[in-house]
């Protein structure tokens, strides 16, 4: 067997574990599902994983041979299936009859979702062989089996006749050194003496062995490649298992599972002191071993000890206290991180430049040094940057690693808080290295969507700084001044959109309003005569409508000073204010909560004070002799969610805000202006239009409480009273479930990632039973498992309204059609339709983030401007897409953090 024959094989099984997995009945019986998964209907892909779950468990419990039980009905099935067969018939017809010799002819049948092809092979004798299958390579495999076993069965024969008389092999002894080496592996690993023949293979170069082809065949040997495929595959087993079992015991921030790279185990090699007993060719043994030799020897030696106790314990369990220093090599307990090219690449990837190589050498072949230059590409800035490295010896590799390391320490520069002072001293090619990579991540945000999760977990420009407004605008303005404050940006740049999307860490991440404002509509719903309804009914609704109106309210700033000389007119003679209020800047929000706060402590008709506790940050204690409110507490909670840059607190006679500013540079350029533009909250048109609802169901109750309390002339005017205040809690309680359906049940961060494709196609079967006949649905499909984060719920909700939309649109007929994709870090799902159209009004509402109005008889204008709020929730967005006819909607939502590419 040689090791191309080992990697079909592994590939063989490999590649039909899915459908085994499939088999499984007490695999599907006893998985945990979500809703939108059919038991009965579970992909083989779903199974597999499953499985590999499950393998995995009982690996890290020590339980491989409960592993090895399960799986090896599978392998076994598999090898004697491949028993006495050609692997690759085609290949094999090739090499015995030339492929000038053979054609192959096809021809396509069935669906486009399910195509079939059948083969012809056809020989210069005009001997034919047919197959079918799935795909051209598939259906020319089966042809060429085909035609061997119709015209060359004697080739099968031959196969068998190999395998059935392959001889056991037997140790080499052709140096003391080589026999000493193999002596010295067997005592180590405590091995019986049959070992000696595999110990002594896995010494043994390709060189040395085709140089020594007689003894290689009278011992029935071979060189070390079979063993050293056997051996990375246990060596990378026992470091995936060691990796995960320290996970386990002590969870990194992200998990990575790399393969290792032939460095290691060269080192490993020459740490155990192997290196005397390989045999090599004379050629080979002139040039001396090379990095990948070693390698392979190790490899090798590690698969021979395996193959030889039959891979029954651990390596780990057996592992000579000899080689401690190289188990420590080999077996690190966190996973090693990308080496610099990768990195590059994917931040190259990023920021939309193409990235090569370029090579040169000098010096004589065997002492060869190699020198790479990056060459990065850009079609934004029209033109590219070169990047020379250093030479080194030791191949191009390590050289294009040395290069890469140079231009991801520019990039490390440019993610300081201070880009263009840590620049200082570099050379003048780094820092026009440095503005030309600055320059193409400014562009890129321009042009093109992208993943803010993505940029910011590769540190590229300042979004991984956004958890520190203060960091992130004295990195702006870093920026600013390395680029000469003259970056020549479009008048609608959206730098303020990216950033914006960076910043938004909700002032009310726990949901504490929308919580309080469930509890209020619960209570109301509750309410079954007017008598019932309180004064606390109505307070508590009147600030839900303060608070959401000053979210959906884009209210000009105001200096404290002016805010003061306000409340001074508002509360004449019951107000003291300090003489000479600090110059501060309050955003408009900012206003709205210290309002709220002196008008809740204003409430009990006593004199109010208040007085400046510290200037920066701005701390305001509000305080009355008279105070009457009891829900001060409730107050400061609820307004504290606004805004992240202020907090309330009670106090005993009142209220504490504190407000925290930011630094604002004097002299901002257009990045810092785009930071300080996007730190600026943004109005909530949804909240805009809950604050309507909210204050036109306040109306209906103060009107069916007074219509209650009104006193009746005679017993058919308090009939007529009592009728009146009925129907004003009927339009109240009518409100009430507009206003609950317009914030359906977010999205819970407890909840598990949801699985997009079973969802969606869920979602479309119950669609289909409400569509009416006229409008046909394409239904979308799934490749592979997807998971995001929103509630179904919710998703639900945004798709009702959307799905729902169309269908009205549509009242003629037509057709709508679900789809979705994803990369690594976003899904994006496209609802479109051949209807008439989004009207020019609702799209430039949308675009300017504006009250819809809703075309529809009795609508509020919610629906859209509660679906894109429900997204913006989770992290996700809502789009319009421009289409030559009928409407495109595209929800985008972050995938599971738990699936992201492993971060370097």
């Amino acid at each position: 067997m040689t090791s191309g024959d080992l990697s079909k094989a592994v590939a063989k099984i490999a590649a039909t574990f899915p459908a085994w997995a499939a088999r499984q009945g007490w695999l599907r019986e006893s998985a945990i599902l979500s809703g939108g998964l059919n038991r009965d209907q579970l992909p083989p892909k779903v199974l597999a994983a499953l499985m590999r779950q499950v393998a995995g468990v009982l690996c890290l419990e020590g339980e491989q041979g409960v592993v090895r039980s399960l799986l090896s009905r599978h392998i076994d099935e598999q090898l004697r299936a491949m028993g006495g067969a050609i692997s690759d018939p085609k290949t094999h017809l090739h090499d015995l009859m030339g492929p000038d010799s053979l054609s192959f002819a096809y021809e396509r049948v069935g669906p486009e979702h399910a195509p079939v092809f059948h083969a012809v092979v056809t020989d210069a004798r005009s001997r034919t062989g047919l197959g079918s299958g799935p795909s051209k390579k598939a259906a020319s495999q089966r042809a060429a089996h085909d035609f061997l076993r119709r015209h060359m069965p004697q080739e099968f024969t031959k196969e068998q006749d190999t395998t059935a008389c392959a001889e056991q092999p037997r140790e080499l002894h052709p140096t003391f050194a080589h026999s000493r080496a193999v002596r010295q592996l067997q005592v180590l690993f405590s091995l019986h003496d049959s070992a000696r023949a595999l110990l002594s293979q896995a010494l043994v170069h390709p060189s040395w062995a085709y140089e020594n082809r007689g003894e290689i065949k009278r011992r029935s040997q071979q060189d070390y490649q079979v063993l050293a495929h056997m051996g990375s595959h246990i060596l990378q087993y026992e470091h995936f298992l060691s990796l995960a079992r320290h996970a386990v015991i002590d969870t990194p921030d992200t998990a990575g599972f790399q393969w290792q790279p032939n460095e290691v185990y060269d080192a490993a090699f020459q740490l155990v002191g192997l290196a005397e007993g390989v045999l090599l060719g004379a050629g080979q043994a002139s040039l001396g071993t090379t990095s990948e030799i070693r390698a392979d020897v190790f490899q090798a030696v590690i698969g021979a000890v395996g193959a030889a106790d039959d891979f029954e314990a651990p390596l780990a369990s057996r592992w000579p206290t000899a080689w401690s220093s190289a188990w420590e090599k080999i077996m690190p307990t966190r996973g090693r991180q990308q080496d610099p090219t990768t990195r590059l690449q994917q931040a190259a990837s990023a920021m939309k430049l193409q990235l090569d190589f370029e090579f040169d050498s000098a010096g004589p072949r065997h002492d060869e040094a190699f020198q790479a230059t990056a060459l990065l590409q850009s079609t934004m800035l029209g033109g590219h940057f070169r990047v020379p490295g250093p030479r080194i010896k030791g191949g191009k590799t390590p050289a294009k690693h040395e290069v890469s390391t140079i231009i991801l320490e520019i990039l490390d520069r440019l993610s300081t808080t201070a880009p263009a002072r840590s620049l200082h001293g570099a050379s003048a090619l780094h820092q026009e290295l440095a503005a030309f990579l600055l320059a193409q991540q400014a562009y890129v945000l321009q042009t093109a969507p992208i993943s803010t999760q993505r940029w910011s977990d590769l540190c590229l420009f300042g979004l991984h700084l956004a958890a520190d407004p203060n960091d992130l605008l004295t990195w702006a303005h870093g920026a600013d001044e390395l680029l000469g404050l003259d970056l020549d940006l479009p008048a609608d740049s959206s730098l303020r959109t990216v950033f914006r999307k960076a910043l938004e860490e909700p002032a009310d991440p726990d949901r504490l309003l929308d919580t309080h404002l469930a509890d209020t509509l619960r209570i109301l719903e509750q309410v079954e005569a007017p008598e019932e309804l309180t004064l606390e009914h109505i307070s508590r609704l009147i600030h839900l409508c303060d608070i959401f109106r000053c979210l959906g309210a884009d209210d000009s700033d105001i200096s404290l000073l002016d805010l003061v000389s306000d409340w001074s007119i508002l509360y004449r003679r019951r107000l003291t204010t300090p003489a000479a209020p600090p110059s501060v800047h309050l955003s408009g929000r900012e206003r709205s909560i210290l309002d709220a706060a002196v008008t809740a402590v204003a409430a009990g008709r006593g004199n109010v004070g208040i007085d400046i506790l510290n200037n920066r940050p701005l701390h305001l204690r509000i305080h009355s002799d008279n105070i009457t409110s009891a829900n001060l507490t409730d107050i400061s909670t609820l307004w504290s969610k606004v805004s992240r840059t202020a907090t309330v607190t009670p106090h005993g006679d009142g209220l504490d805000v504190i407000v925290t500013a930011t630094s604002l540079p004097s002299n901002p350029g257009p990045i810092s202006q785009a930071v300080i533009g996007a730190l600026r909250p943004s109005p909530e048109p949804y909240r805009a239009a809950m604050a309507d609802l909210l204050h036109d169901l306040k109306n209906q109750l103060v009107a069916a409480r007074l219509a209650e309390s009104q006193p009746a002339e005679s017993r058919t005017a308090r009939l007529q009273q009592q009728l009146t205040a009925s129907r004003h809690l009927d339009e109240a309680h009518a409100l009430a479930m507009r206003l609950r359906a317009a914030t359906a049940p977010p999205a819970s961060t407890s909840a598990p990632a949801l699985e997009l494709g079973s969802f969606l196609r869920h979602y479309a079967g119950t669609v289909l039973t409400r569509l009416p006949p006229v409008i046909s649905l394409a239904t979308p499909k799934a490749s592979r498992a997807v998971h995001v984060t929103i509630d179904p719920r919710a998703l639900t909700a945004v798709l009702d309204n959307l799905v729902g939309n169309a269908i009205e649109a549509l009242h003629q007929g037509g057709h709508i059609s679900l789809a979705w994709i994803a990369d690594a870090y976003e899904a994006v799902i496209e609802i479109s339709d051949d209807g008439p159209g989004l009207p020019a009004d609702i799209v430039a509402a949308l675009a300017a983030g504006q009250r819809i109005r809703s075309t529809k008889p009795g609508g509020n204008g919610l629906g859209l401007l509660s679906a894109r709020s429900l997204l913006t929730q989770t992290g996700g967005q809502l789009a319009h897409g421009r289409t030559s006819a009928g409407t495109a909607w595209f929800i985008t939502l972050p995938r599971d953090p738990a699936t992201f590419p492993e971060s370097a």
